[in-house]
């Protein structure tokens, strides 16, 4: 199961690719992902109708850039689902073992 951090909504994640989850006008659930400009890497962003597709974008962009992690911005709460993976919420600390995944993926992207 993949594991996410949340983070507060408009916080920055600097080696981070955001996943934004909201709810329209309409009540539909939709994502954006976005992520910083570091190195030659511009910052981007993009909104999809289906957060699985969001998330699989995600992971390709934190792939092709090197980007440490994916992190998760909700509008509310309620807008998370269990079948997207474990959401940490906001403000919890990391693990040892997450800390040192997440410091090991940073320094393997700046070696990149």
């Amino acid at each position: 199961m993949k594991r996410f951090r949340q983070i507060a909504k408009g916080e920055d994640a600097p080696d981070a690719v955001t996943v934004g989850i909201e709810r329209d006008a309409a009540g539909a659930i939709l994502a954006a992902i976005w992520w910083p400009s570091r190195g030659d890497v511009d910052a981007d962003e993009v909104n999809y109708r289906s957060v699985p597709e969001a998330f699989e974008a995600a992971q390709a962009a934190m792939d092709l850039h090197g980007f440490a992690e994916i992190v998760v911005t909700l509008q509310s709460e309620d807008l998370w689902c269990p079948e997207w993976g474990e959401l940490r919420p906001a403000g919890m600390a990391l693990s040892e073992e997450e800390a040192f995944e997440l410091a090991r993926a940073t320094e393997a992207s700046r070696d990149a």
